[in-house]
């Protein structure tokens, strides 16, 4: 092989990695226990969020994903290899499909009485916010033992 051709192959590589953003080594270990069937969703700017979602001190990660047509969150605690499926085709708060326009890491010291449906839960650690456009929000919040929805608002 010519040694021009050898640099246009190394350039095309390049920008074939330069398609998918790299991860934090902890996402992709966790990525590969959540199975093959589920891919990263890069739909939203940032596709990963970090930040301590169940309040060891310890940075967990949210990462969209999408199985077939269904989008969800796969979380990623810092305690445990094993990746937590919220949505993307398994129910979680009786939707299957989280296609949800923004989202960011909620600080606990933030909820508001009044904020949401019911009382407002008592958060351990910081919670995930996520917001259709234009007609809804709630948090994604860890209760001790698995990660709940509390509505904000339609």
């Amino acid at each position: 092989m010519k040694k021009r051709d050898c640099i246009i192959l190394g350039l095309l590589a390049c920008l074939a990695r330069a398609e998918e953003p790299d991860l934090p080594p902890r996402v992709a270990e966790c990525m590969k226990h959540a199975g093959p069937s589920f891919e990263i969703d890069y739909r939203l700017n940032p596709f990963y969020l970090r930040g301590d979602l169940d309040g060891d001190r310890k940075p967990d990660y949210a990462v969209l994903v999408k199985k077939g047509p269904n989008r969800g969150i796969v979380v990623c605690r810092s305690a445990s290899l094993k990746a937590l499926i919220l949505g993307a085709g398994s129910a979680f708060n009786r939707m299957a499909d989280l296609d949800f326009a923004s989202w960011e890491v909620f600080d606990k010291r933030q909820v508001q009485q009044g904020a949401g449906e019911g009382r407002p839960p008592k958060l351990i650690g910081e919670a995930i916010w996520v917001e259709w456009s234009e007609r809804a929000s709630a948090l994604i919040y860890w209760t001790g033992r698995t990660f709940a929805w509390y509505q904000q608002g339609d």
